[in-house]
């Protein structure tokens, strides 16, 4: 057997063009297209894990300063992250015209009885993948994780300080970004 060091390898990730692509998909005529826009945005503009996406609470998300709290992240440790005006523009369409009414505050919910926040991190997985597959952006595997790590690359090919790189994604060791 080939041993596989940890941190010997580049994880997959996709080209900027792709994740676009797949974004610019969506058919935003439905309440899931609004919703899942929304959701692909936030995922491939701030690098939230799957996990930090599917705990991410209305009352985290501060619109007039334009960033979002995320609260209990890995590590245990709070951090804010940007949010771009088209990621912040899709949210709010997403909230006030296409979110179901109910007394849950997780930001993201199913559109499908019983309206509830996305318990597995396989919903938000299932959702990128398809979406993905649905603009022809080959996918193999992954999901969330994949619009992580496409845009630690792309702000890296930005020339953007990996220190920059590593707070933005939470990560505590520089080696792991």
């Amino acid at each position: 057997r080939t041993p596989c060091w940890r941190l010997a390898h580049l994880p997959p990730r996709l080209a900027w063009e792709d994740v676009r692509r797949a974004i610019d998909a969506i058919e935003i005529t439905t309440p899931s297209g609004i919703r899942d826009r929304a959701l692909l945005l936030v995922l491939a503009t701030t690098g939230l894990r799957n996990k930090e996406l599917r705990q991410l609470q209305l009352e985290d998300i501060r619109w007039r300063a334009a960033e979002i709290v995320v609260r209990r992240a890995k590590g245990h440790r709070d951090r804010i992250v940007p949010l771009l005006e088209e990621t912040g523009a899709a949210l709010a369409k997403y909230v006030i015209h296409s979110r179901p009414r109910t007394e849950d505050r997780s930001v993201f919910l199913s559109h499908v009885p019983p309206v509830r926040a996305f318990s597995y991190s396989s919903t938000v997985s299932r959702i990128v993948r398809v979406r993905l597959q649905n603009a022809g952006v080959p996918v193999k595997r992954g999901g969330a994780h994949l619009l992580r790590h496409s845009l630690a690359t792309r702000l890296v090919a930005q020339r953007r300080p990996i220190e920059e790189v590593a707070d933005l994604l939470g990560h505590r060791n520089i080696d792991t970004t």
